[in-house]
């Protein structure tokens, strides 16, 4: 049985991270992009609300610390909708948000938008992980299979 289509939000203000995504996430389903480097929380629940995606990839690029205040709202607002941060840079307020590096693995991007599919947004309270549910995301098809 294949998976459900993932629509993923991509924010990011790189226009050359558009192919990229699109190449990556859309074999997973609908990707939607915000050509923004959203640093406000309103606009970014707003993209949210308009895209109603499952997940959104966050690029934090120049603005790592702002976007853990961009985070922890859609947390609060958007319990369901994963959230998976991306960054060029390696620093240490990336680590923070457990950012991908924004040019990695292509398998690694996948696989985290699959598990935040999975997971919701990890800082929601709210929402937590069904007991005894495990996680197989090794197929060579990068589909989320979840079993008991």
């Amino acid at each position: 049985m294949a998976a459900a289509p993932i629509r993923t939000l991509v924010v990011t203000g790189d226009a050359r991270y558009r192919e990229r995504a699109q190449g990556v996430l859309g074999e997973l389903g609908e990707v939607t992009f915000a050509l923004v480097q959203a640093t406000d929380a309103e606009d970014v629940a707003w993209l949210v609300r308009q895209a109603r995606p499952d997940v959104v990839v966050h690029d934090a690029t120049g603005c790592e610390a702002v976007v853990a205040a961009v985070l922890a709202m859609l947390a609060q607002r958007s319990p369901g909708v994963g959230v998976v941060v991306i960054c060029e840079h390696l620093t240490d307020a990336a680590r923070e948000l457990h950012a991908l590096p924004k040019w990695g693995w292509t398998r690694e991007l996948r696989a985290a938008v699959q598990r935040a599919r999975l997971d919701g947004n990890e800082l929601a309270s709210r929402r937590k992980p069904l007991p005894g549910l495990r996680r197989d995301l090794r197929s060579a098809a990068g589909s989320a299979i979840a079993r008991r």
